[in-house]
């Protein structure tokens, strides 16, 4: 699977309820893993899981 649809595909399971999706997205986005590092949209990513009680997504916030 291409990195574009691994993406698309995380996304749609973050998009209905899965914490560990939005956690990978954000890794994702953090560490390059679609393109480019994007530390926004890793901070963004990161927020909503850690709202959701994600401690992953919450020491990721704390790099960013």
């Amino acid at each position: 699977m291409d990195k574009k649809q691994r993406l698309l595909d995380l996304i749609d399971m973050a998009g209905k309820g899965s914490i560990e999706a939005a956690e990978e997205i954000a890794v994702g986005y953090f560490e390059g893993k679609f393109g480019g590092k994007n530390p926004a949209k890793a901070k963004k990513w990161a927020s909503y899981a850690a709202k959701h009680g994600s401690e992953v997504a919450q020491e990721l916030l704390g790099k960013l």
